[in-house]
């Protein structure tokens, strides 16, 4: 009885995790050495990059990432410029504050316009413009950069002769 409860519980386990297509030494080290187990919770996909030495991109649920790369000697992480050696214990556990800070990060909403229900074009609400935006001199959408225009360059006043007494 106590074996057919394990089986079941190893099936569980099986079916509820993804099937990441990566080499079982990349999923070792994201489940015993960096502790993101079960890796559902954490991680997103898998890639393998076309590199020299080859490595994996780890992609985060929230959006971020880091790869994983493969040295002589020991796997290595890598999260924007910094290095982190697995084999080396403080490096690895800079390597996990470093992926815990990288879970931590909310991912930034893309902007989308606010929609104004109602308003037809060139009718004015009283109370000024909703959503924050002011307009921007000139008209046209406010929340595209102005840039200067080769055209129109600033004219300098004319100095007037001096009449002489």
């Amino acid at each position: 009885m106590e074996n057919l409860k394990n089986e079941i519980l190893k099936e569980l386990i099986r079916l509820t995790e993804k099937d990441y297509q990566a080499p079982p030494e990349i999923i070792d080290a994201l489940k015993e050495k960096l502790k993101m187990n079960p890796l559902i919770r954490y991680v997103d996909s898998l890639k393998a990059v076309n590199s020299l030495p080859p490595s994996y991109e780890v992609r985060l649920l929230n959006g971020q990432s880091f790869d994983i790369y493969y040295e002589d000697f020991s796997l290595m992480v890598k999260i924007g410029s910094k290095e982190y050696y697995l084999m080396d214990m403080s490096e690895r556990n800079e390597a996990m504050r470093h992926i815990n800070k990288l879970l931590t990060i909310k991912p930034i909403p893309p902007f989308t316009a606010p929609e104004e229900e109602g308003e037809e074009e060139g009718e004015e609400t009283a109370g000024g413009t909703t959503g924050g935006t002011t307009p921007s001199p000139g008209g046209g959408d406010p929340n595209v950069a102005m840039e200067p225009d080769d055209e129109e360059e600033e004219e300098e006043p004319e100095e007037e002769p001096e009449e002489e007494v």
